[in-house]
């Protein structure tokens, strides 16, 4: 009796496992999110992130943003790439690295390169969510060097 329920258990969880999209991975979103940028002076902005989940666990990102340090009157468009490693549940962790070119409007700075490491949470409600991440960056321009955090809303396919 009891291996015919554990065998009930395991064919319903694999059909379950079959039917979820977040247990083999192929979603696709794009999140829109303000920006808080603690660096040497602070800044704020917005960005756009398209997100690709390429197996269960893996997925990659690319995304645009746009970041005003008013007190340094400086503008930054960061263009950065991230590679990410999460746990797909309803409330999603993630951590990750990435890399980006940064494009400054401003006589103190230069465009320049730079990396960052990413913790987050996505909330993963059928088509919509929610994501908020810190970043600890390092760039050519001390300007940008720190903590920044997003916060942001999503839709999925």
């Amino acid at each position: 009796m009891m291996n015919k329920q554990m065998s009930m258990v395991a064919l319903a969880a694999l059909a379950w496992v079959g039917m979820n999209g977040l247990a083999y991975g192929g979603e696709t979103s794009v999140a829109g999110y303000v920006t808080y940028w603690d660096g040497s002076t602070d800044g704020a902005g917005a960005g756009v992130k398209v997100r690709k989940k390429v197996l269960g666990f893996f997925s990659t990102d690319v995304r645009a943003s746009y970041v005003d340090f008013s007190d340094a009157d400086t503008s930054v468009i960061p263009l950065e790439a991230t590679l990410m490693v999460g746990i797909p549940f309803v409330v999603e962790p993630y951590a990750g690295l990435g890399v980006g070119y940064y494009l400054a409007d401003s006589s103190l700075i230069d465009n320049g390169v730079g990396s960052y490491g990413v913790l987050g949470l996505q909330l993963n409600l059928f088509v919509v969510g929610a994501m908020a991440e810190l970043r600890w960056n390092e760039t050519e321009e001390d300007l940008m060097d720190g903590m920044s955090a997003n916060l942001g809303l999503m839709v999925k396919w």
